[in-house]
């Protein structure tokens, strides 16, 4: 899935500098355009309708704007759903608005799991569409009308040269008659010019429009088909797949633990060895080793060691005193 780039976004670009281009030559030929319109060559009836057929065709270049701004908000709200879900957070929607579309088809999916109904993205499809379309009605109003108006301004004119031309006909002094029906074909072609141009303009970006809304409501079905859908359905494959995996899960922790027991085994085995080593070693200390320590941690000189080695022996032959009562005896 690629939603990266956002249709609407370059669409909106494209009108803004549309709207540039359009005030630039609009100010080049200023002069011109005042001429037109106030030599009296087009008629009063032919300036409403031309002005009818600008302020519609602005009308719904408005809309379109604010609808493609939408969509460039739902393209942003989708890319942090999409960034939430990939992170696992524990609730992905917190931090975005809840009228957006993604985060409303995400509430829907969950409502749906936990009533534990089959999930049916094609419905949530149709409907995410129909409400689409529901917005765009003014726009397609303008885009249907646009072409009716010039239409509507040319037969008009038409209407009013042919008045124009009778009155002609029926005076001998027609000047009067000859600037209305002069006026009148202005007027048709002038409203006729208008309409095409700008409804070849609006039909562009009408184009435009629909093709961010399809990307945008790709978006949506996408998210739901790649992230929402795999966490809260469960098919027959899906559960033998994910029995499976946890199976190999459990072999690998249990190769884990016979790689510790057998760790654990071998450092008793080298402490168990260590410990006998200090016995043995504790065992086979010679007598005067322990005697030199006894004299050194006492501070004993030579004489009253050699006293205490003698007070010792005559213990030990009479067997009346104990060694270390004598020891203490000697000392003090």
């Amino acid at each position: 899935m690629n939603i990266r780039k956002s249709s609407a976004k370059s669409t909106l670009i494209q009108i803004v500098i549309f709207l540039l281009v359009v005030a630039a030559l609009t100010l080049i030929n200023k002069g011109v355009i005042e001429d037109l319109y106030n030599s009296g060559e087009i008629s009063k009836t032919g300036m409403i309708i031309n002005a009818i057929i600008i302020a519609l065709f602005f009308f719904g270049m408005l809309r379109i704007v604010m609808v493609l701004v939408r969509y460039i908000n739902e393209h942003h709200v989708s890319l942090k759903l999409v960034e939430y879900l990939k992170e696992n957070a524990s609730n992905p929607i917190s931090r975005l608005p809840e009228n957006s579309l993604a985060v409303q088809r995400f509430k829907a999916v969950r409502w749906v799991a936990k009533q534990g109904a089959p999930i049916n993205q094609a419905a949530m499809a149709a409907s995410c569409n129909a409400s689409e379309n529901s917005r765009l009605t003014l726009v397609r109003f303008v885009h249907s009308t646009l072409i009716l108006a010039g239409v509507f301004g040319t037969v008009v004119s038409l209407s009013t040269a042919l008045i124009g031309a009778a009155g002609l006909l029926n005076s001998p002094e027609g000047v009067k008659e000859m600037g209305t029906i002069i006026s009148s074909m202005s007027s048709a072609l002038s409203s006729t010019v208008t309409a095409i141009v700008c409804f070849f303009i609006f039909a562009y970006f009408y184009l435009r429009l629909n093709d961010a809304r399809i990307q945008m409501l790709s978006n949506i079905e996408d998210i739901t088909s790649l992230y929402l859908l795999p966490k809260v359905t469960h098919t027959e494959d899906g559960m033998i797949r994910q029995v499976t995996e946890l199976t190999a899960a459990l072999n690998k922790a249990a190769d884990k633990l016979l790689v510790v027991e057998q760790t654990f085994i071998a450092a008793g085995d080298r402490l168990q060895h260590a410990v006998n080593d200090l016995h043995g070693q504790v065992n086979n200390s010679s007598l005067d080793d322990i005697k030199d320590l006894i004299r050194k941690g006492f501070h004993l000189s030579e004489p009253e060691y050699d006293a205490i080695e003698e007070v010792k022996k005559i213990a030990s032959a009479e067997g009346e005193v104990e060694t270390p009562m004598i020891t203490r005896t000697v000392m003090k």
